[in-house]
């Protein structure tokens, strides 16, 4: 490995342009597209609320900045839920393509 590819490895800005490359991806948005369709058929009763299974992540996460958000800061209940659900949401989408990405980089390009 020569020095130039040692310090390309370890650039930051690498990092950075990945994670913004997948942030816009399509298959991000799709993806969080599917886990927003999950939580309002379950939010409105079209079928059990327990399909929101999928969306246990971020609603784990979004439920405990609420919480915080209210003991700690004071900050009306609720108001900070559902920005932190989408926020969350999206992540969880993202984390869902890169593994998705790198279990078929794994399995399927490797011939096994």
């Amino acid at each position: 490995m020569t020095t130039t590819t040692r310090r390309a490895a370890r650039d930051p800005r690498r990092l950075a342009r990945g994670f913004a490359r997948l942030a816009t991806d399509r298959a991000t948005l799709a993806v969080f597209a599917v886990l927003v369709a999950v939580w309002a058929v379950g939010f409105f009763g079209v079928v059990p609320i327990e399909v929101w299974v999928l969306d246990y992540p971020a609603l784990v996460a979004a439920f405990f900045f609420d919480t915080l958000a209210a003991n700690e800061f004071g900050v009306r209940e609720t108001s900070v839920f559902y920005p932190a659900l989408a926020v969350f949401g999206y992540l969880q989408a993202m984390l869902v393509v890169a593994v998705a990405r790198w279990l078929r980089g794994r399995f399927l390009e490797s011939g096994e």
